[in-house]
């Protein structure tokens, strides 16, 4: 993914079917120009506060994207090839018994594009 222009800015688009959603639009439109500072205090209290349940960021898998990136190598011809003319085995650690379909399906496209971009730029 790109990266942003302006990191502090935000553009949210709420549901207009969803009761929750509209309630908080209410809400924010009450704040006029203080919207910023209201929902900086909400996402403070809502993971400081000892009543709701934790918040923890996306585990990111390295098991994972280290097999794949030994995958797409192996498919760049860096390592050595072993196996029948039909199905093809290359020399892989346990952790890469991913294909790239399972690989894309798990990480999305944008993330096969940021691996594929990365390890171009390590080639140059």
């Amino acid at each position: 993914m790109a990266q942003k222009n302006n990191p502090m800015r935000f553009t949210v688009q709420f549901s207009p079917g969803d009761p929750c959603h509209q309630q908080t639009v209410d809400i924010l439109n009450q704040q006029g120009r203080r919207k910023a500072q209201f929902i900086v205090n909400a996402v403070m209290h809502y993971i400081n506060c000892s009543e709701t349940p934790d918040i923890k960021p996306a585990a990111i898998d390295t098991a994972l994207i280290e097999g794949i990136v030994r995958r797409l190598l192996s498919e760049q011809g860096k390592t050595e090839m072993i196996g029948s003319p039909e199905q093809p085995q290359r020399k892989v650690h346990k952790s890469e018994s991913i294909s790239i379909k399972e690989a894309e399906d798990t990480i999305g496209a944008e993330g096969m594009a940021a691996i594929m971009q990365t390890m171009a730029g390590f080639r140059r």
